[in-house]
């Protein structure tokens, strides 16, 4: 069963995002950018893993939401998260939890998608809920298969984080995609993918 733990306490004044996005500075320029384009009122986060870009969404987003599966991991991150009053910290599987958290998300929303480290992956689970919801939101995987790039991505056996994985869910009249370019020379050099979902209708092609 998901349980809800909010984080009550008044924010601290620390710089705590060091190794937020796996320590990659462009790509959290990259989302402050699309944040000052779009003023996203609510972010979601699966995988929470140390909490490091939970912090860095606290320092940005009105509101934030962050699911974790493992036990002790969990645990052991709510003394930090404590200090951001605009987290809550749940427990549970993600599509599990996302489908009790849906209808109290605010618009445009955005989302980032990093809970598919184990051998069950939730990712097309996720976005299912996510696409079903037809209101603007931008989606951004983690770990992602990028064309052409030596960026890091999730593999388990054959299966690839990637597009061929994930291509099928996609609504492509009502979404546009774009991949990360670049990442920091001292960052781990992972690879993302950006869904933009009806965020400008006008702009999206079919």
């Amino acid at each position: 069963m998901a349980s809800l733990a909010p984080c009550p306490t008044p924010p601290s004044s620390e710089v705590d995002t060091w190794a937020a996005w796996s320590r990659d500075d462009l790509l959290h320029q990259r989302v402050l950018t699309l944040h000052r384009r779009h003023a996203f009122k609510c972010a979601l986060e699966t995988g929470t893993w140390k909490g490091h870009t939970t912090v860095a969404l606290a320092q940005v987003f009105p509101t934030v939401y962050t699911i974790e599966i493992d036990d002790e991991r969990f645990e052991a991150n709510q003394a930090r998260l404590a200090s951001y009053p605009n987290v809550t910290a749940l427990h549970g599987p993600s599509p599990q939890v996302m489908l009790k958290l849906i209808d109290h998300l605010e618009y445009p929303l955005f989302v980032f998608l990093d809970a598919h480290w184990e051998a069950d992956w939730p990712l097309r689970d996720e976005l299912k809920i996510l696409l079903s919801v037809r209101r603007p939101k931008l989606i951004l995987i983690h770990d992602f298969k990028v064309p052409g790039r030596d960026f890091g991505y999730d593999r388990y056996g054959e299966q690839e984080c990637s597009l061929e994985y994930i291509g099928d869910l996609l609504p492509h009249d009502e979404c546009r995609y774009t991949f990360n370019s670049h990442a920091a020379p001292h960052s781990e050099r992972r690879g993302a993918l950006f869904i933009e979902h009806l965020m400008e209708p006008d702009a999206v092609s079919p």
